[in-house]
């Protein structure tokens, strides 16, 4: 998973970055904090919803 991070924007708003590129900009600081929160709470759900099926893969696979 990339880092995921609140920049200062130039114009003065902030922008919210994902690796090297912005995913949304333009926002307040508390917009911007409350953006990343949300990504970062989805990113783990996506996860958590993987580990049931690979674990139930992993109990397939011939010993």
């Amino acid at each position: 998973m990339s880092r995921i991070s609140v920049r200062l924007a130039g114009d003065g708003t902030h922008a919210v970055i994902e690796g090297k590129d912005p995913v949304v900009s333009g926002l307040t600081l508390d917009e911007a904090e409350n953006y990343l929160t949300f990504m970062r709470a989805s990113a783990r759900v996506r996860r958590t919803r993987r580990l049931p099926e690979a674990l139930r893969r992993r109990g397939e696979r011939p010993a």
